[in-house]
């Protein structure tokens, strides 16, 4: 591996050159970072460190074809700087293909990581290399110079981790419950500090109350300000309904208050008979915004309307403590009926195989009474949020995460692992932007 890693470095050094004559301080530190990396041994860093290669590959194939031709523009000679380019391309060619030949196949847990660690580090560069203002969430709690590469590896490692646990069916529950936390908690730490501390953390430096309504509260007050409905939307497009289960930093506190309690889970046939205040719910976040706006009444009686509506989440996360099952999430939170509604549209499925007996075990995992027996075997509702705590309680084999439409031939198992990368990537995205 000495040799792989050495010219693996001196590629990773001639990048962080270019990006420091360039003012690129984050690229530098992450390129430095990769450089250390390249001598390692695992399996999953040594694919990821090869795919940033890759990565680096066409950024050098662009700044090559754009230098040249913009000398040929001005009369200049470029032949020796295309001379110059080639070798460097040249040179990462040859690390990608040395490494390539002693990368063996990994194990799908060790797959996902490396994935979801390579398109973690490529995308949050490329998120702070284009943003126009300070998008990651480094550099507006430490505004050092650089600080953002030490942030993209740091969090990169964190979904990768994040990844291998969901991918095993034991340790999923623990650990989708355990990265949601951290999400929801820098996320509300951030609006504290934004709200007592400094502006600057907040997205536009003006308050916006972080309760779920208000997505679309705040839009038809004020009649303008879609980021977070548009984001909201293209995620669940994305994940589908796993916003509820994964990306929510307000359904999370609902999921541990339920994971609280000594009761379970308890099957409800189809969920009928139960009063879904949901669709009500809704009416009143559209409603009672767009009356406070027709009236001219001033903001702070909107946000004392929506204060007054975030407190009564406690009372419901009390029901969810004392029942075991997601009372606020499943049963009264409006964008949580969004999701399940648009989260249609998206091609993650939970599937119920012939090899099940109906024996409800799943049931009992299940705490946003999703599941329901029907004909002799179970039945999987529209309540489902993708969290996919059921599948380990499965002792016949029988449930699994699939995909429809035109993806329904994807093996069962595949699909798991793309749904997986894809939620940590996102997870990772949500944690270093972090706005509100």
């Amino acid at each position: 591996m000495t040799g792989p890693g050495l010219i693996s470095l001196f590629c990773f050094l001639m990048t962080a050159a270019h990006f420091l004559r360039g003012g690129m301080h984050a690229g530098v530190i992450l390129c430095m970072g990769l450089a250390a990396l390249s001598f390692s041994r695992r399996g999953w860093l040594r694919r990821s460190v090869t795919f940033l290669l890759l990565a680096s590959l066409l950024f050098w194939g662009a700044e090559t074809w754009h230098l040249a031709r913009l000398r040929m523009m001005e009369g200049l000679p470029f032949l020796r700087l295309a001379a110059i380019l080639a070798g460097v391309l040249l040179l990462h060619a040859a690390a990608i293909l040395w490494r390539r030949r002693g990368e063996k196949d990994l194990p799908v847990p060790e797959l996902a990581r490396s994935r979801v660690f390579s398109a973690s580090v490529l995308f949050l560069f490329l998120l702070d290399a284009l943003a126009p203002f300070r998008l990651l969430l480094g550099e507006r709690v430490l505004p050092w110079q650089g600080v953002n590469g030490f942030v993209i590896l740091l969090l990169a490692w964190w979904g990768g981790y994040c990844a291998e646990g969901l991918l095993n069916p034991q340790a999923s529950p623990r650990r989708r419950r355990l990265m949601w936390t951290v999400f929801a908690s820098v996320f509300f730490l951030q609006f504290l500090l934004g709200v007592t501390v400094a502006s600057s953390l907040l997205m536009t430096g003006r308050l916006h109350v972080p309760v779920p309504f208000m997505m679309i509260s705040g839009p038809v007050y004020r009649g303008e300000g879609i980021f977070m409905l548009a984001l909201f939307s293209v995620s669940v497009l994305l994940a589908g309904s796993a916003w509820c289960s994964h990306l929510c930093y307000f359904g999370v506190w609902d999921c541990l208050s339920a994971a609280s309690s000594r009761r379970k889970g308890r099957p409800v046939k189809g969920g009928k008979g139960l009063r879904d205040w949901r669709w009500a719910a809704l009416a009143a976040a559209v409603g009672t915004p767009l009356l406070l706006s027709l009236w001219g009444l001033p903001v702070e009686y909107a946000l004392a309307v929506a204060l007054a509506a975030a407190f009564l989440a406690p009372l419901a996360w009390r029901m969810s403590a004392a029942g075991g099952v997601r009372e606020y999430c499943s049963r009264f939170c409006p964008m949580g009926l969004a999701a399940g509604l648009l989260g249609r549209l998206s091609p993650w499925r939970m599937l119920v195989k012939e090899t099940c007996t109906g024996c409800m075990q799943c049931a009992a995992a299940c705490r946003d009474l999703a599941i329901s027996r029907e004909g002799g075997a179970c039945r999987i509702s529209r309540r489902c949020t993708l969290c996919r705590d059921c599948i380990s309680r499965c002792s016949h084999g029988a449930l699994g995460l699939g995909m429809a439409g035109p993806f329904s031939s994807v093996p069962s198992a595949r699909a798991d692992m793309y749904f997986v990368t894809l939620v940590s990537v996102m997870h990772v995205v949500f944690l270093a932007t972090a706005r509100v």
